[in-house]
C-alpha cells in the first residue's frame, strides 16, 4: 500500500520514533558503561543492590550471581521494548512503506518485520558488549551471557505478539499478511 507523496508526516509518530531510538541508543550506551566497569567495581554494584533487596525482603532471597544473571534478562527486556517501538513508529512516519512494495518478503507482516528487526538489533548488541567484556579488566564475555540476554529478548518479543494478537481480536480485524 502507498501512501501518497504528498502526505504530511504525521507530528506525533515521528516524535515517537524519534524518542524511542534516542531512548534506545542511550540504553545502549548505559549497558556499555556498565559493562566497562571492573570486575571489583562490578562486583561492589551488584553486592550493593543485593543488600537493598535482603533490606526488603529478607535475608538469602538471592546469590549475587543470580541477581547479576536477572539484571542481564531485565537489560535487555527494556532495551527489546525500546527498539521494537522505534522500530515502529519509524515505520508509521515513512512516505512509503518499502518493506510492504517489496517483491521479496522474507516475513509475511509488518509486526513480523519489527519483531525480526528488534531481535536482530538486540541479540547484536548483547554479542558486541560480551566481545567488549573480553578487554575489561576482572570482566569476561561469554556465550552463556548471550544466552542468557537472549531470555529477556525472547520474553518480551513472544508478550508483544500476543498483545498484538489479541489487539487485533478484539478490533475483530486479522493481520495484514504479505503474499
Amino acid at each position: 500500500m502507498k501512501r501518497p507523496k504528498n502526505k504530511d508526516i504525521s507530528v506525533p509518530d515521528l516524535l515517537a520514533a524519534v524518542f524511542f531510538w534516542m531512548l534506545t541508543a542511550a540504553w545502549i550506551v548505559m549497558i556499555f558503561y556498565l559493562s566497562s566497569e571492573n570486575g571489583t567495581d562490578s562486583y561492589e554494584r551488584s553486592s550493593s543492590a543485593l543488600k537493598y533487596l535482603e533490606i526488603f525482603f529478607g535475608e538469602n532471597i538471592l546469590t549475587d550471581t543470580l541477581l547479576r544473571k536477572i539484571i542481564h534478562v531485565l537489560e535487555y527486556a527494556v532495551l527489546t521494548v525500546f527498539t521494537f517501538a522505534a522500530a515502529r513508529y519509524t515505520n508509521r512516519i515513512s512516505f512509503v512503506r518499502s518493506y510492504a512494495e517489496s517483491p521479496v518478503k522474507l516475513v509475511k507482516s509488518d509486526n513480523e518485520m519489527y519483531i525480526a528487526l528488534t531481535l536482530w538489533m538486540s541479540l547484536l548488541t548483547a554479542v558486541v558488549d560480551e566481545y567488549h567484556q573480553l578487554f575489561v579488566e576482572g570482566r569476561d564475555g561469554s556465550i552463556r551471557d548471550v544466552l542468557i540476554d537472549s531470555i529477556g529478548i525472547i520474553i518480551v518479543l513472544i508478550i508483544i505478539r500476543i498483545i498484538f494478537t489479541i489487539y487485533l481480536r478484539y478490533l475483530g480485524r486479522n493481520e495484514v499478511r504479505y503474499e
